[in-house]
């Protein structure tokens, strides 16, 4: 999986009709780049970052379901 997908799989999809926003997550790239933690050989735990497709919008690269308003 390289690209964006057209839909997110619901269907219908109230979001993936739209084309005015853009996830927050992964700025719109349907991909987003999470760290995990990583032991080494010698059980040092790091952080390597991985690539994934945004689970936010479904790899769209479309807003699913956005905050709207102020939050107090």
């Amino acid at each position: 999986m390289n690209g964006k997908r057209e839909r997110c799989g619901n269907v219908p999809c109230e979001w993936c009709d739209r084309d005015d926003w853009t996830c927050r997550i992964c700025l719109g790239s349907a991909w987003w780049e999470p760290e995990r933690p990583y032991r080494d050989a010698s059980g040092v735990i790091t952080w390597e970052r991985v690539r994934e497709p945004c689970r936010m919008c479904g790899n769209t690269g479309k807003e699913h379901n956005p905050l709207t308003g102020s939050v107090v």
